[in-house]
């Protein structure tokens, strides 16, 4: 049988188009192999990425929200420091108030005498000793005052003075070499309390908190 020139020529054309066909197939598969595994890739990167948005905002919020809890606490604590100062200076006014009421009733009398024999011993060798007392006290109760250190080891060793400082009762007394000192003013004995008092209203405090 002849093949005729257009029968060889139709037949390398199909085979030309068979290999193209093929070639453009191969390529085609590839390609969406290729397509499939960067999609794949960045769909990997992206969802990193996501999650690592998402960790990072969440320990921002986290964050921002110890901060927030670590502000209101300590606002709650100066708040509360505030109040506890508050409630101090209330009782030492209180206190204050009646120290000057307590100079004016006869235990007062009594306080002054015991103080004077306590200081006496303080100062039993000492020379001259100096004792400070209120305006009020010297005029109202120097005769006692003046009994009180003379029946003592105070007697014909002492001189009265007017405190230069508003101490609202009691007494302070140094040697003249100003070597000895004692304070049994009512103001230093209220001061000397006032740690005290703070810790005490600072365990109400505590007490009215944890309560609710």
């Amino acid at each position: 049988m002849t093949v005729s020139l257009e029968d060889k020529i139709e037949l390398f054309r199909n085979t030309i188009f068979k290999d193209i066909e093929e070639s453009a197939s191969l390529k085609q598969h590839r390609a969406k192999e290729s397509f499939e595994q960067e999609k794949s890739r960045l769909l990997q990167e992206v969802e990193v990425k996501k999650n690592h948005i998402i960790c990072e905002a969440e320990k921002k919020a986290e964050r921002e929200r110890q901060q927030l809890i670590a502000k209101e606490k300590s606002q709650g604590y100066h708040k509360l420091l505030d109040k506890r100062q508050q409630f101090v200076n209330e009782v030492l006014e209180l206190l204050v108030q009646e120290a000057k009421n307590f100079v004016s009733e006869e235990g007062y009398k009594e306080y002054l005498s015991k103080n004077l024999v306590k200081a006496a011993d303080i100062f039993e060798n000492s020379g001259l000793v100096q004792l400070y007392f209120t305006k009020r006290d010297l005029e109202a109760l120097g005769e006692l005052i003046s009994q009180s250190a003379a029946s003592g080891e105070l007697k014909g060793r002492y001189r009265l003075k007017e405190a230069a400082e508003s101490i609202i009762g009691g007494f302070y007394a140094e040697d003249e070499n100003q070597e000895i000192q004692v304070d049994y003013t009512l103001k230093s004995l209220i001061e000397e309390n006032r740690e005290l008092i703070g810790n005490n209203i600072s365990r109400r405090l505590d007490e009215v908190q944890h309560n609710g």
